[in-house]
């Protein structure tokens, strides 16, 4: 009865949320049905040096880009400070020169230097580029003053993913009016399609003294730079496939001595390659022999105070390269193929991996996904060979359909016949209108020995119109779902009911009490076992930003 109540009030709680929000709190403006940008970037002979100031020939040649909006603090109002933005290319790159205005620079903000250090908090510039125009998916670039290297990726336009470290350049400059950023940004970091292009694009600066951003395609304040169905475009662009070959051997040795008589000094050595291979502007191939994990960073340790398993994210740059494109579901506390049971055990050891190839990227409106990794054998346990198969297919209103195959097979003399284990998936995601998404999937597992229910599904509802969130799920997950080359929180077979809701409170009245944010959000969980018994856990949260 307790555990009924406390689910009847969260439901409650959300519809009070739901009801309120637009009584108590301004309404923002819609931003969404302004025309959007367009700008036609500039092919160049004589490409820009990169030093951070905009004085070459080529940035003479092309209007900028302005007329910034603010989406905070006041909303639909012109930036306070100008923003210029430039955009060149050649048979190679792509040239962006922007000059951000600055009556006093002597008051601009820096406080981080590392690459991927977070930009909100800073005076920086982004932008972002959707390079197959599908409103959903695209590569993330930016700097501040200082001049780091901040990129990423956003899928399905949602949060952007920092995981992805691609290979390009920036430098900044500070002079007494302004200070200047130059990027160039190699095609073969990119995936596009044939010319003519059309992308889409977007670029925010965050001016920090007066906490203000602001974009080039202006956004309501709930959006961020991910909300690619409402970014400008660049057209006219006529980019060719560039030579696209890397390869990166490597060569580790060490020697260690006993000064005992008669003692030898022991001398080791390794070996290995990567390599990446541009097999057309949209479609990568990486290959791994003798793959070397051994710069990769060490996990954060963790406490497990519950029984249930604990998810280490995946660090090796070999799988992080577009490893959304695998991504079944949300992946927190199910995920169909997780990369961390390639190459190593279950307690984070490593098992040596012979090598293997990843074929991934765009091709005829499909995002295709392929991967093959061989283990060797370590002590008497057999090596491995892991497939990965993934397709999937974005359609219009954020929908989309896909399809996943995995694979384990043990290899070997000391391999059995039956040691092995499958898993099948089919997901998809629909939008209805601007603010609500249906989404699920369903997968079932094949391993010898097991003959209970093998099959887990879960659909998920949202409504999201950036203030008020809104969300139930309800899934099963089979006593015998086994994803071997996945991550399975809990096991022994369970269903799952989840509601959620959060109000993200950023207007006037707010403001007056000293915050620039307040977000109060409720979570409740329920989890049925199928052998009886279950745990149900609720949260009450409350952030706030001043």
């Amino acid at each position: 009865m307790a555990a009924r109540t406390l689910f009847i009030t969260s439901v409650a709680l959300a519809w009070v949320f739901l009801a309120c929000s637009p009584l108590v709190w301004a309404q923002h403006v819609d931003q969404t049905t302004a025309p959007r940008p367009v700008a036609i970037p500039l092919h160049v002979t004589e490409s820009p040096i990169i030093d951070g100031v905009l004085d070459e020939r080529a940035w003479q040649q092309v209007m900028p880009l302005t007329g910034f909006i603010q989406a905070d603090p006041l909303e639909g109002q012109p930036a306070s400070e100008e923003t210029e933005v430039r955009i060149v290319y050649d048979d190679n790159a792509i040239f962006v020169g922007v000059i951000c205005h600055d009556h006093d620079p002597s008051q601009i903000v820096t406080i981080e230097t590392r690459r991927d250090s977070g930009l909100n908090e800073m005076d920086s510039f982004q932008m972002i580029f959707d390079t197959y125009h599908d409103r959903q998916n695209g590569f993330v670039f930016g700097t501040n003053a200082a001049g780091i290297e901040y990129d990423g990726q956003v899928s399905n336009e949602g949060n952007i993913s920092e995981s992805w470290d691609g290979s390009w350049e920036v430098k900044t400059h500070i002079n007494p009016t302004s200070w200047t950023a130059e990027f160039r940004i190699p095609l073969r970091t990119l995936r596009y399609g044939t010319p003519p292009q059309v992308w889409g694009a977007n670029f925010m600066r965050n001016f920090q003294r007066n906490r203000e951003k602001s974009y080039w395609s202006p956004l309501a304040r709930i959006y961020d730079l991910g909300r690619l169905s409402s970014a400008g475009e660049l057209r006219g662009l006529q980019l060719q496939a560039p030579r696209n070959f890397k390869a990166f051997p490597y060569g580790i040795s060490s020697a260690n001595r006993n000064f005992a008589p008669g003692a030898k000094t022991d001398l080791k050595a390794d070996w290995g390659v990567d390599a990446k291979f541009g097999v057309t502007t949209s479609l990568n191939l990486d290959m791994t022999y003798r793959t070397d994990f051994a710069q990769v960073e060490v996990d954060t340790q963790q406490i497990n105070l519950t029984r249930f398993n604990l998810r280490f994210p995946e660090k090796r740059p070999f799988f992080l390269e577009n490893s959304g494109l695998f991504t079944v579901g949300k992946g927190t506390d199910l995920d169909l193929f997780f990369t961390r049971r390639i190459g190593l055990d279950d307690e984070g050891n490593l098992v040596p991996i012979k090598g293997g190839a990843r074929l991934s990227g765009k091709t005829s409106g499909f995002n295709v996904g392929m991967l093959n990794m061989q283990t060797e054998d370590v002590g008497s346990q057999p090596g491995n060979n892991f497939t990965a198969l993934r397709a999937s297919r974005e359609l219009p209103s954020r929908s989309g359909l896909g399809a996943i195959f995995v694979n384990r097979t043990a290899t070997g003399s000391q391999a059995g016949p039956d040691n092995w284990n499958r898993t099948l998936g089919l997901d998809g995601r629909v939008g209805v209108g601007e603010r609500t998404t249906l989404s699920g999937f369903a997968a079932r597992t094949q391993t010898p020995g097991l003959s209970g229910r093998q099959y887990a599904y879960n659909v998920d509802s949202e409504y999201d119109d950036g203030k008020t969130r809104l969300g139930f799920e309800y899934g099963q997950t089979g006593e015998d779902f086994n994803p071997e080359v996945g991550f399975l929180e809990r096991t022994g077979g369970y269903r799952r009911w989840m509601a959620r809701v959060s109000e993200t409170m950023r207007q006037e009245r707010i403001r007056k009490w000293g915050f620039r944010e307040f977000n109060p959000h409720v979570t409740y969980t329920r989890y049925d076992y199928l052998d009886g018994g279950g745990l149900h856990d609720a949260e009450l949260h409350a952030d706030n930003h001043w």
